[in-house]
Order: C-alpha cells, then structure tokens, then sequence
C-alpha cells in the first residue's frame, strides 16, 4: 500500500485527485497522512524509499480558488526529456508541456537519487485542472451556443489538444513509482473503441411534407452538387410515405450495427425525448411506434440505448430528470434492460460543474459530451473514463465521464476543422492511434443521419476498423 504525505490544504481536492489517478486509473492502494509540506512524498511501508512529487496547483491562496490568478501562466514551460524516458513512458514527444510543476534543475522536472525521485511535474494538480474543466469555469469566452470553444482552451493554445497530456503524466508517474518499487503491478487495460451515435434525425421524411422535400433536394443539386443524392431522397420520401420507414434516407441503424458486429463492437444510441427549441431539435415523438420498434431492433442485437437531451437542458435539471424518465418508461414498456444509462448533450451544450450535476442528480451513469465542438481532441487530457467532481460544492459525483474524442461533425464540418475526407481520417487516425499507446478509449461520435454519400461509409468503416 502507498502512503501519501501531503498538506491539508484543499483536502477535498487532493483526496479526489489521488483517489482518481491513483486508484481508480492506477488500481493501486493507498491511504493519506496529512502533516505540514510543501511537496507530496509517496513511500510504501517499511521502505526507505522516496518520491516526492511537486503541488503547486493546490498550494495557491485560497482566495484564488477559481480565479484567473490560479491559472497556469503561459507561455507554459516545457520539459525536453531524453529518449529513454520518452519510449519507457510512452509519450507521444520529447517535449512535455509544463502545466503545473517546478524545475528540479535547470530545464529538468526530474531527480533521480539513488533511493529517491524527485518529480517536478505537479501530477495530482494538473490532472484536477483538466478532469474538472477548471479553466472553463474561470474563463468567461462562450460561442454563439453558449458552449466553451476549443480556441479559448490552455490545451488548443499550447499545442497539446491533440495529446491526451494527462496520461502522459500518469506514464511519468508510473515510470517513477517502478523504478522505486518493482514489485508493484498497476490496473491491467485494453484499447475500447466505443461507438456512439446521438439520433438528432431518425428519420428524415417520416414527419415532413413535400415542400421539405422539395428544399432539400435543391440543397443536394444546387449547394451539394450531388444529382444522385437528390433522385435517392426523392425516391426515399416516397418509400417513407407508404409506410417503408426502413427506406428513409437517415434510417442508417442496421448498417451501423452490421459495421459494429463485424468488428465485434457495440454501438450506442442516444435518443432524444422531448424538444425545448425547434431551431435546433428535431421534433420527434420517442413514443411512436417506428422509434418503438427501433429500440426494440437495437435492444435485440445487443448494443446500447441512451439519452440525448434537448437543446435547452444543460442547465435545467427538472428538463433532463423528465427527458430521462420518459426514456426509461417507454423502454420498460418495451421490455429493454440495461445495466447502465449514459448519453450526451445535443449540440456538445455543457456548463461545468452544472451539466454533470444535474445528469448526477437525474440517475444518469455516464455522459459523454466532453469534446469540443469546434475542434476534435483531448478536451480533458485523457483517454480513460474518470469520476467527475463538482467544483462548486467540492465533492465528488457518482456520474462517470468518458470524454468524447472525436465527432465527425468537428473534422468534417464547413464551419468547424472542414477537413477533407483524407485529411480528416489521418487526423482521426491520430487520434486513434494515440489512444491505443495507453490502451486508452476511443470514443466516436458518429450521427445516424451523416451518412449521406458512400464516402461517408468508407471513412466510417475505415475509421472503425483501423
């Protein structure tokens, strides 16, 4: 069992760091002693042993507590390691950004004594900041959505937003606690892909009329350019209105299920129950008997079903509280068991520490709507699923956060990354690939209804099984 030796000052804070990063990710024991210092040290019983490990973050005023003058100063200093530390530990550079931390040395944030390290490196600070989201909480830029924007973030202006940082700091602190003591074994992982779908457009005729259609088949021929596109939408209305609504155009659930079972996958699919802004929902009834039946098909095969609340609920807990409840009963009467309930917020619309307040308080087990809507990446640092904590009444949550890495919305979007496809798949690749050097997870957000042409299905497919 580890003994940490810290300070008492932001008791809450540390106890939430250190049960995170060191027993719910790590999987090892340990047990605090609280004595007046300024580092933390890390030993094991009966060992003369010793690492101490820089805390910077929690040693600042705490009139500073969620003020702009507890942010990490940049521009961030960065440590340049050798190559032997950077392939044992895995980092994706030679170059570390320096959240938190002090220098050990001149340009060094490592110590290596002959029965100690020093680590220079504030782990346990910088993972609270980037878990907890602690800078949107401070930071007052906001989109037209009311959304904080990947620009505004320490991870998108220092460069790192494409790196999960945290983990590289956990591959640090390992590599640390190893080479003290040998014997120890961490928590054993393997590489998920997870594959999400938030179901904005079930269907795309279902429950529009002709002049719809007429609109969005000149979109297809004067905007898309895409002739075949505009004759397939036709035909798909029609099918629609006779009552085949396995013909319409966003019905894409079987095919997403096949790819998913080829590669021995699940998908999950977040519904939506209700609508609090007709600009931005689409208002579909979760009780008609085409969703029924759709729950039902999904429930049978084996993958998963989820909330995607409205609009206008990231601040409202009595909205997502009923948004849920009505999932949950229709799905009771459809004879659907799960064992957990997740889902995210349409259109990416999270307030920290509020949204996962009330999606604690409503039931919920886990959310998975912290990416950023402007640029895919590591929003939270890390590429494994972390108990949240509540920044304004500093407790930890029972909700569980699985951080979203990539929307196909973000690098595909005119308005957002508007990566072309090739483009789009090396960077998502990326992605993929950094999150399987820490057997990480790799979540995806793909949308049933974005699947309007068959390079849209080979991206997809190609993504999947990479």
């Amino acid at each position: 069992m580890l003994i940490i030796k810290t300070s008492p000052a932001y008791e809450r804070e540390l106890n939430y760091a250190f049960e995170t990063v060191i027993n719910y990710i790590m999987g090892l024991d340990y047990k605090i002693k609280y004595e007046d210092r300024d580092d933390i040290e890390i030993i094991i019983n009966e060992s003369d042993k010793k690492l101490f490990v820089s805390n910077v973050f929690f040693k600042n005023s705490q009139w500073d507590w969620l003020k702009p003058s507890s942010l990490p100063k940049q521009p961030l200093p960065k440590w340049i390691v050798d190559n032997k530390l950077k392939e044992q530990a895995k980092l994706v550079s030679n170059e570390i950004p320096v959240i938190y931390g002090c220098e050990t040395a001149p340009g060094s944030y490592m110590r290596i004594d002959d029965n100690s390290i020093h680590l220079g490196i504030d782990i346990f600070g910088s993972a609270f900041f980037m878990l907890t989201r602690y800078e949107e909480y401070v930071k007052p830029e906001r989109d037209q959505h009311d959304r904080f924007p990947a620009t505004a973030s320490l991870a998108y202006k220092e460069g790192f937003l494409d790196r999960p940082v945290i983990n590289e700091y956990l591959e640090i602190l390992w590599y640390c606690i190893k080479r003290l003591w040998p014997g120890l074994e961490r928590k054993k992982r393997n590489f998920r892909t997870i594959l999400t779908h938030d179901v904005d457009v079930p269907f795309n005729h279902a429950f529009t009329g002709l002049p719809q259609l007429i609109r969005s088949c000149g979109g297809d021929l004067l905007k898309r350019r895409d002739l075949f596109l505009a004759v397939r939408r036709a035909k798909s209305w029609q099918a629609v209105k006779r009552g085949d609504y396995r013909q319409d155009i966003s019905y894409t659930f079987d095919r997403i299920m096949d790819i998913s079972e080829k590669n021995s996958l699940k998908s999950a699919f977040y519904f939506k129950t209700a609508c609090t802004d007709p600009n931005y929902d689409h208002n579909y009834s979760i009780e008609h008997k085409w969703i029924r039946q759709l729950l039902r098909d999904i429930y049978q095969r084996g993958h998963e079903i989820g909330i995607h609340p409205s609009y206008n609920t990231y601040q409202d807990n009595k909205q997502i509280k009923l948004e849920f409840e009505r999932l949950l009963k229709v799905c009771e009467e459809e004879g659907i068991k799960q064992e957990t309930w997740g889902g995210r917020q349409h259109y990416l619309r999270w307030k920290t520490p509020l949204t996962w307040r009330i999606w604690n308080e409503a039931g919920i087990d886990y959310d998975s709507t912290l990416s950023y809507a402007n640029h895919a990446g590591f929003r939270c640092g890390i590429c494994y699923e972390f108990p949240v904590y509540d920044l304004e009444q500093r407790q930890k949550l029972r909700l569980v956060e699985r951080p979203l890495i990539v929307m196909e919305g973000s690098v595909l979007g005119e308005q957002y990354m508007n990566l072309e496809y090739e483009d789009a798949l090396q960077y998502m690749k990326k992605l993929k690939e950094r999150c399987k050097r820490y057997a990480g997870d790799f979540v995806l957000l793909w949308h049933n209804s974005s699947f309007a042409t068959k390079k849209d299905y080979d991206l997809y497919e190609f993504l999947v099984g990479a």
